[in-house]
């Protein structure tokens, strides 16, 4: 786990990775940000929670990821086939592109390590 994470880190354009699970407890974190990888994972896990609740009160499905986009970053939530959430904190000005390719790449090698 600890590799694919690594590599996918090293991906131009992004600043932070945390691994939670669904109660917020903190599995992985690789950090540049100065705030608190445990109070991030934290309020990650709540936000997925919140989104989680409006997409199946509207009979939209179960969530899958979204793109946070801020005036200087992104922040990327996706969620594993197992539950656990992985975050990317990037740059505003990182090829999405590329990370979204680096994100799915990592996701799938997370998904099989969890088989």
């Amino acid at each position: 786990m600890e590799k694919i994470l690594t590599k996918l880190k090293n991906t131009q354009g992004i600043l932070a990775i945390i691994l939670t699970n669904r109660e917020g407890n903190l599995l992985y974190s690789s950090s540049s940000l100065d705030a608190s990888p445990v109070v991030l994972a934290g309020l990650t896990a709540s936000l997925q929670g919140f989104l989680s609740e409006i997409l199946q009160g509207v009979k939209m499905g179960n969530f899958k990821d979204t793109i946070i986009n801020g005036d200087t970053g992104r922040i990327i939530i996706s969620t594993l086939n197992n539950g656990n959430i992985l975050v990317l904190f990037t740059t505003a000005t990182g090829n999405l592109g590329l990370i979204k390719f680096a994100l799915s790449n990592a996701m799938e090698a997370l998904n099989k390590l969890n088989h």
